[in-house]
């Protein structure tokens, strides 16, 4: 990692299993990053909380520092608008994307009406 990306992300960052949520279910998200973001360790540990590795945690917010927008799914989301009022507070907009299920069960529902 070049020198100058280091300094902007701060200290290395060590995760243990014990603030992890314990329980959710995997969601798609695109984030986005706001001129505010800075706090980027807090963002690569709310990340890891809900149980992605911790090194792509940390790429996530490496591209989202670039101005990239970043889509990651996201394996244990214990509440969606938990995660989404966390991001957004660090400065990360989050945009839950649609899932396969999600636009089938829409359809059935549309089509039964």
């Amino acid at each position: 990692m070049p020198s100058s990306l280091r300094e902007r992300l701060g200290p290395r960052v060590r995760d243990g299993d014990a603030s992890r949520v314990r329980s959710g279910s995997p969601v798609g998200y695109l984030l986005r990053a706001e001129p505010s973001f800075v706090k980027t360790v807090s963002a690569a540990r709310a990340l890891a909380r809900r149980h992605l590795r911790l090194g792509i945690a940390m790429e996530v917010v490496e591209r989202l520092l670039d101005k990239e927008e970043v889509t990651v799914e996201v394996p244990k989301v214990e509440d969606p608008e938990v995660f989404e009022r966390e991001m957004g507070e660090l400065g990360i907009r989050a945009i839950r994307r649609e899932t396969e299920r999600d636009s089938a069960e829409a359809l059935a529902a549309n089509t039964q009406r």
